[in-house]
């Protein structure tokens, strides 16, 4: 008699955890929030700084007509962000490319009062959404973007692309922080 309540006990947290499991990756409905994080700067004195920036998670599937939310994580946020379509080829991968990301620079700066000038005080963000292609995430060039703070710490954008796509996206004010949405 013990075996068997010991044997359902276990059967029963086992298929619990497998729930639990499915319910945290899948995705919703309405679709998935993608958060903007900041866990702080460290650094070792003539060595290095690390700047601990990064969207949670890196990588989300959706099916293609959810949106995505796009937001701060924490509240004492002081950088602005974008989540900003590029091919996989123009993802930084070395300190020189992240120091000059030319996909930053060539998709993200149309976000400005003034693209052609430096960003800044004078020259806010005032589009906060940029398509190249038909409306929502779909192509490469498509931009959004969230101010810490304000109505604009958040946005919410559907995502258009066909299933089996992979958009590939960096944030053109951090370009390591970079991530992928696979559409289904």
């Amino acid at each position: 008699m013990r075996k068997r309540y010991l044997a359902g006990l276990v059967l029963a947290v086992v298929a619990a955890a497998l729930f639990a499991s499915t319910a945290l990756t899948a995705p919703h409905a309405s679709g998935v929030t993608i958060l903007a994080k900041d866990d702080g700067v460290s650094f070792k004195p003539n060595k290095y700084l690390q700047d601990d920036m990064y969207f949670s998670p890196g990588t989300v599937t959706v099916k293609s007509g959810e949106s995505i939310t796009f937001k701060f994580n924490e509240a004492n946020s002081m950088e602005p962000h974008t989540l900003t379509i590029v091919k996989k080829s123009e993802l930084p991968t070395t300190g020189a490319q992240v120091e000059n990301c030319t996909a930053c620079q060539r998709y993200a700066t149309a976000h400005l009062k003034n693209p052609k000038a430096q960003p800044g005080q004078n020259n806010p963000i005032v589009h906060w959404t940029l398509n190249k292609g038909k409306a929502g995430l779909d192509a490469v060039g498509d931009s959004i973007a969230i101010l810490p703070q304000g109505k604009h710490r958040s946005i919410s954008i559907k995502v258009t692309a066909a299933p089996g796509t992979t958009l590939n996206f960096l944030c053109a004010v951090h370009p390591w922080m970079q991530g992928r949405i696979k559409v289904t």
